[in-house]
């Protein structure tokens, strides 16, 4: 049964991908908690295919490895130096370490949009001071995130109890 589950997440993960490829761009719902509070399980994110080049810092990409899919914030840029490869630095907004660092070939696509809940399309959101220690208190806090998540739900009129479960689900493509 679960290599059923893990066999159907990856064809998915295959499919957006070739559709991102092809079509350069795709629409999402975002999962897990990794992006609160810029991102909230259920918001629907707008990618389109993007290259290296184009990533700035600041950015919210979306790459694939070890068959699971990342959203995350880029926080910086490394160029090719001698031997080592270009890459992005890159971590969850309510995560305390760093991802290991993102090939180009692991990155698909950038996200442009949000479309919240409510309907309400929102301009990419950046990643303030204030904004950032929040993340990290609901990263670092099972409770504060639980509490956030039903606030969330109940202002945007999503149950709480499918919050609550993306934030420990992992039965669809992981964008956490």
């Amino acid at each position: 049964m679960e290599s059923d589950v893990q066999f159907l997440v990856l064809q998915k993960q295959n499919l957006v991908a070739e559709v991102l490829r092809t079509s350069g761009k795709v629409t999402l719902a975002a999962r897990g908690h990794s992006m609160l509070p810029t991102l909230w399980p259920g918001d629907l994110l707008t990618v389109e295919t993007t290259t290296f080049e184009q990533v700035c810092p600041g950015d919210i990409v979306l790459y694939q490895r070890s068959e699971r899919f990342f959203i995350h914030r880029v926080l910086r840029k490394l160029f090719a130096t001698g031997s080592d490869r270009p890459s992005l630095v890159t971590r969850g907004d309510s995560m305390s370490g760093l991802d290991s660092p993102v090939l180009p070939e692991e990155l698909l696509g950038k996200v442009v949009s949000v479309e919240r809940a409510s309907k309400l399309r929102v301009p990419m959101p950046v990643c303030s001071k204030p904004w950032r220690i929040l993340g990290l208190a609901l990263g670092a806090s099972d409770r504060l995130r639980s509490a956030a998540l039903r606030w969330h739900g109940w202002r945007t009129g999503t149950k709480a109890d499918s919050l609550a479960s993306a934030n420990h689900a992992r039965t669809g493509p992981n964008l956490s």
